[in-house]
């Protein structure tokens, strides 16, 4: 039994399994049983298990209480908090209500510096002023600046494919929150899904750079550019096809971190998805539909050998 009563990470794992389990609704006889024999042999798993509790009831009961207080707190209650006998009043519940709001929806904020948020289907195509194309992801948000002789675009969240024209002495921008492609005519895809930049050329040619690298690299057809705000790294060939896939409603990687794998799905699904141990670090290649999340979940799970809870409508756990 440890002598230190604070849980280590792997106690904490550990407790983040059971709590999934419980909740879930997935406990055999014999798993309560090793549930308590589990709880009984150190008092650092309890307190682990206790600590999980308290997390998961941080993240599920905002929205739980979004839903609710939809129903029962609108204008008119804001209106009747907001006197001026209770104006701190007035200011709590207004702040209250923003953070129900917040907890409900996270991409609030970052929709509000949009110009352009697609919505849940696959593809949203925007014309953009100059003429250009983009075909917006699941989720996806573009901030855009198209004043004078600027051709800007910000991608906030999401991925694009952008088919861009040809215009004498200006050139087309895209930046991402770490990377920065210049084109002139091209057709290329930006992935900024997971905590990686990812820009693949159908034709033509970008030059995709950071502020840790200037210069960059600069691609022509079938090549695709990796940037993570320090380096930019370049693959010399790859299918574009599998980078374009999202428009067919799939989703297509080679030996890519299930972590990556999860990141990029989570923006076709409305739980939070979570990913828990070194399963995240296990590598899978496949194409998984982007409309049946669940189902490409537990796909890829068994392909790595993890396995997939529910925890409630608006948690999932890969693990």
């Amino acid at each position: 039994m440890r002598s230190d009563s604070q849980p280590s990470e792997d106690q904490k794992d550990e407790a983040a399994l059971w709590h999934a389990k419980r909740a879930g609704g997935s406990m055999s006889a014999q798993d309560e049983a090793d549930f308590d024999a589990w709880m009984n042999a150190d008092k650092a798993n309890r307190l682990a298990f206790d600590q999980m509790r308290v997390l998961w009831a941080r993240i599920e009961q905002p929205a739980q209480r979004a839903a609710q207080s939809r129903k029962r707190f609108g204008l008119s209650g804001l209106k009747r908090v907001f006197t001026k006998r209770r104006p701190l009043a007035g200011v709590a519940a207004i702040a209250m209500v923003c953070g129900v709001i917040w907890a409900a929806n996270p991409n609030m904020i970052v929709n509000w510096q949009a110009d352009i948020v697609a919505g849940t289907n696959d593809i949203t195509t925007v014309t953009l002023p100059d003429g250009s194309t983009a075909l917006l992801g699941a989720n996806s948000a573009l901030a855009t600046d198209f004043t004078g002789h600027h051709r800007e675009v910000r991608l906030l969240r999401g991925q694009v494919l952008f088919d861009v024209v040809h215009r004498d002495g200006d050139a087309f921008r895209v930046h991402t929150s770490d990377t920065d492609i210049e084109v002139v005519g091209t057709r290329f895809n930006v992935d900024s899904l997971s905590d990686k930049t990812v820009v693949t050329v159908e034709r033509g040619a970008v030059r995709v750079s950071n502020q840790k690298d200037r210069h960059g690299v600069l691609l022509g057809p079938d090549q695709q550019a990796r940037s993570n705000g320090t380096r930019v790294v370049m693959t010399d060939h790859v299918d574009s096809t599998l980078a374009l896939s999202w428009m067919k409603g799939r989703l297509s990687v080679q030996n890519s971190p299930v972590r990556d794998v999860v990141a990029k799905l989570q923006n076709y699904s409305t739980a939070r998805l979570i990913v828990l141990g070194d399963a995240g670090n296990s590598r899978v290649s496949g194409s998984f539909p982007t409309r049946d999340v669940d189902g490409s979940l537990k796909t890829v799970a068994d392909a790595v050998g993890a396995k997939v809870i529910e925890t409630s409508p608006w948690v999932t756990i890969l693990y």
